[in-house]
Formats: structure tokens, C-alpha cells, sequence
């Protein structure tokens, strides 16, 4: 049954990132007024093209979040998105990885619980929590034990969640995504390899050993399952968003070398990143029983992220 919505309006906090922009626009899609919050001013055009109805822009504090609130009234969903978004910029500085990351969800829950306690939150986590697993599909209920500082802080973020929403009565969603990819997306494993294609490279040598295996899920997917998830009336706790496959590394470097028509010759050093795991598979099982399923497919995908690319990615 779906949730009747007291409120059309939907926040979407880190409204530049990656991730954040794509939930936003299927938020708009499914009929909400979407409040975005950046650092940065963005550009009309993108903001409209995005599906934004506003833009709050300046530093993440509770007086911008108040003002929205008065603005446009209680969101009915929040997705927030401010974070590092990766293993290895939370490596580099782990201190303000942690201030960015658990502290915005610190002060976005405490405003929340004061003003819409009612609002759903999705709080979009990772796979990493989970830390080192050998093989086999990761099921929500398996314990958690990150290796990397990424994963503790979305640990130790998770948990402060759910803590505010049992205090305040707020509704939750954690969302563990797997290894999200697509167009926009201009750091990590494919734009690295899109960008060494794009200068003329013909041998390209990669960290890791190749046979690391991620669970790959393009983006549209990933926004269209949390956006799907939010306007469930009983779909709380904790998802994994993947497709329930996994690839590895080096077949997906083949596969957009293949997609970028080139015949570079792709290698590896061997040696893995500290806080790596070798193996990453999502058990989708509790995300199907609300009819949620990966439709774009690998190839189909990295044709999408290729096209990207080549056409001023």
C-alpha cells in the first residue's frame, strides 16, 4: 500500500552529487517539489533539468534548513546525500570525513525531529559496512565489521539514524548501496579508465589484482529503488541496493574498453588498496519483495556511461 503523502515536497540535501541529483529527478518524476541543499550555487537550467523546485544554497546549517521549512512547508521525504562518497577520500582525511558525513546527519535528524518528525528519511549507506567477505551474496542481516574508515563512518552514521528516528518517531530507510556507476559520475574506477582512454592510452595498468568482484548498479536504477522504497508505507530498515550480481574489476574494464571502441591493453599491479574487500554481492531478496529489480544491464549500462564520455563527460 502506498504511504498517503500528507506533502508533496521532498528534500534531497548534497543536491550537486552524483547520486543526489539523479534521486532528485525521479522524486520530481513521481510528482514531488523538490528543495535541494548545496554549498554551491548551481545554474538554473541544471537545477530545472535536475527536477529541483528550489535551491537552498550556503553552508548545512540548521538556520537553512529551518528557512526551507518555512519556505515550502514539512518534506514528507528527505535523501541525504552529503558525504565523501568514497574509500579513498575518506583515507585522505578521515577527520573531515567524518565531520561531513556523520555530522550533517547529526544536525540534519536533530532539525527533523524538531520541526517533521513524520518525514521519511533515506539515509543512503554503503556496502562497505559490511567489510571483508570472501564470496556469496551479502544479506542485510549480516554482521557488520568495515575495514576501511568510509565504512565506519556510514556504520557509526547508520546507527546514529536509527537512535534520532526511535526517538523522534521518524520513519527510516537505510539504504546500503553497492557500487553505483553511470553518467556524471566523474571519479573512481570507470572515469579513471575513461579518462586514460580519452588521452590516447593503449596500455593502461590498474591498482588491485582484477579479480576484486563488485556488485555494478547503474544509477537510474539505484534512484528509481530508494524514490520507489520512500513511498512505501512498509518499507522500512535496511536495503541493499544492488542488481545481485557481481563482476570483476577486470571484466569490467574490458567491458567499457570494448564500449569506448578502443583496444587498449588493460593490466594490474597486484596490489590492492587498504580497505578494499575483495568481494562485494548484494542479496537483493528483501528489495524484490517490494518489487524492486535492476532493469539496466551491464552492457547496456556502461554503453550508456561510454556515450557520456565520448560526448563531453
Amino acid at each position: 500500500m502506498d504511504v498517503k503523502l500528507e506533502s508533496p515536497v521532498a528534500w534531497v540535501t548534497g543536491a550537486t552529487s552524483f547520486l543526489g541529483r539523479y534521486v532528485a529527478r525521479q522524486l520530481n518524476r513521481d510528482g514531488f517539489k523538490v528543495t535541494g541543499f548545496s554549498r554551491r550555487p548551481i545554474a538554473l537550467a541544471s537545477a530545472v533539468e535536475w527536477g529541483f523546485a528550489a535551491i537552498e544554497v550556503g553552508d548545512f546549517e540548521p538556520q537553512m534548513l529551518k528557512r526551507a521549512h518555512r519556505r515550502f512547508g514539512a518534506p514528507a521525504v528527505v535523501f541525504h546525500a552529503i558525504g565523501s562518497g568514497s574509500v579513498g577520500q575518506a583515507a585522505d582525511n578521515p577527520t573531515a570525513d567524518y565531520e561531513r558525513t556523520f555530522g550533517s546527519a547529526e544536525l540534519l535528524t536533530e532539525v527533523l525531529g524538531q520541526l517533521c518528525p513524520a518525514t521519511r528519511l533515506i539515509y543512503p549507506s554503503s556496502a562497505a559496512v559490511y567489510g571483508m567477505v570472501s564470496e556469496g551474496a551479502i544479506s542485510e542481516s549480516a554482521p557488520v565489521n568495515p575495514i576501511s574508515e568510509y565504512g565506519k563512518t556510514k556504520m557509526l552514521t547508520e546507527d546514529m539514524c536509527r537512535e534520532r528516528a526511535q526517538i523522534y518517531g521518524m520513519q527510516l530507510i537505510v539504504a546500503r548501496f553497492f557500487s553505483v556507476y553511470g553518467p556524471w559520475q566523474k571519479k573512481l574506477l570507470l572515469w579513471d579508465i575513461a579518462q586514460r582512454l580519452l588521452s590516447g592510452q593503449s596500455a593502461i595498468t590498474l591498482g588491485g589484482t582484477g579479480s576484486e568482484s563488485r556488485d555494478f548498479i547503474h544509477v537510474v536504477d539505484a534512484a528509481t529503488m530508494v524514490v520507489t522504497l520512500a513511498q512505501c508505507e512498509t518499507a522500512l530498515g535496511t536495503f541493499n541496493i544492488g542488481t545481485g550480481r557481481a563482476t570483476p574489476t577486470m571484466v569490467l574494464a574490458s567491458k567499457l574498453v570494448s564500449a569506448m571502441e578502443s583496444n587498449a591493453e588493460i593490466s594490474f599491479t597486484g596490489i590492492s588498496r587498504p580497505g578494499d574487500p575483495m568481494h562485494q554481492q548484494a542479496d537483493v531478496r528483501r528489495l524484490s519483495e517490494f518489487g524492486q529489480i535492476a532493469r539496466v544491464s551491464l552492457d547496456q549500462g556502461l554503453a550508456d556511461y561510454a556515450y557520456w564520455i565520448r560526448h563531453g563527460g
